[in-house]
């Protein structure tokens, strides 16, 4: 996990030499837009009207929310690595998800 605060920092330094965008609100508007091409990669798998899903295309679009991601972690100064620590893997390790244990397939 040591690796992610490096590439946090990466990350911040590039996006700064290319004198990209730091605003928080901005860079939300962007990772919006980035999860909706992640969602347009997803939809090739299931509609007829798109080409198969290319799994690198989708990578390159999950790339741009992480780095978008860490864009905004950076903007309030918060180490993604201890963030992810302390809510995912402590507290979240807590509690019980209905959806862990339910018998019951997800509906379509």
């Amino acid at each position: 996990m040591s690796e992610l605060p490096q590439l946090q920092q990466r990350i911040a330094s590039v996006r700064n030499d290319r004198g990209f965008t730091t605003d928080p609100l901005r860079l939300l508007s962007l990772l919006t837009e980035e999860v909706g091409e992640v969602a347009g990669e997803l939809k090739k798998t299931w509609s007829k009207n798109y080409a198969e899903l290319t799994v690198d295309d989708l990578g390159d679009e999950l790339a741009d929310v992480f780095v978008l991601v860490s864009a905004l972690a950076t903007s309030f100064e918060i180490d993604l690595a201890d963030a992810v620590e302390r809510k995912f893997f402590n507290a979240d390790a807590q509690r019980t998800w209905a959806t862990s244990v339910s018998a019951e397939p997800p509906p379509d």
